[in-house]
C-alpha cells in the first residue's frame, strides 16, 4: 500500500495542526469594537441661524439602524470647546429613525456660537463616535 502522505511533510503538518489548535483555542485578546453608526445630521443646514421670530431650534437627524439604539445622547455647548464647564443642556432622545429636538429660543444667546454634540447609544451600552454640529445664532 502505498504512503498517502510524503514523510518529508509531516513536520509541516504537525506544525500547522498545533499552531491551528492554539489560535482555536486561546481567549481572546481585545474586546470587541462594534459600535453604532453615528447620526447624520439633517438640520441645521448652515453656520448661522436666524431665530428671529420663531420659538426655538429644531435639530433634526437620521439614525441608521433603530432596531439595536435605544436613544440619542445630545449635548449642547456654548462656543466651540464641547467641555462641561460649557454645557447648558443634556437630554436623551429616545431613538427612532427621523429624530429631532427643539432648542428653545430664550437659552440661546443673539450673536453667540453653540455646538451641539449627538452620540447613538445601543442598547448594550455601545457609543457611536459622536458628531457635531455649530452654529452661530442671530434674533
Amino acid at each position: 500500500m502505498r504512503n498517502l502522505i510524503n514523510r518529508s511533510k509531516i513536520p509541516i503538518l504537525i506544525l500547522f495542526l498545533s499552531f491551528s489548535a492554539v489560535t482555536a483555542f486561546s481567549a481572546p485578546t481585545s474586546k470587541a469594537t462594534w459600535q453604532p453608526a453615528g447620526p447624520r445630521v439633517i438640520e441645521p443646514k448652515g453656520d448661522v441661524v436666524q431665530l428671529q421670530g420663531k420659538a426655538g431650534l429644531e435639530l433634526k437627524w437620521l439614525l441608521s439602524n433603530t432596531v439595536i439604539i435605544d436613544y440619542t445622547d445630545l449635548r449642547d455647548y456654548k462656543t466651540y470647546d464641547a467641555y462641561e464647564k460649557n454645557l447648558i443642556l443634556k437630554a436623551q432622545i429616545p431613538a427612532s429613525a427621523y429624530s429631532s429636538y427643539v432648542l428653545k429660543s430664550d437659552i440661546l444667546e443673539n450673536g453667540q456660537v453653540y455646538t451641539c454634540k449627538l452620540r447613538a447609544v445601543a442598547l448594550g451600552g455601545q457609543k457611536s463616535d459622536p458628531v457635531y454640529v455649530s452654529f452661530k445664532v442671530k434674533k
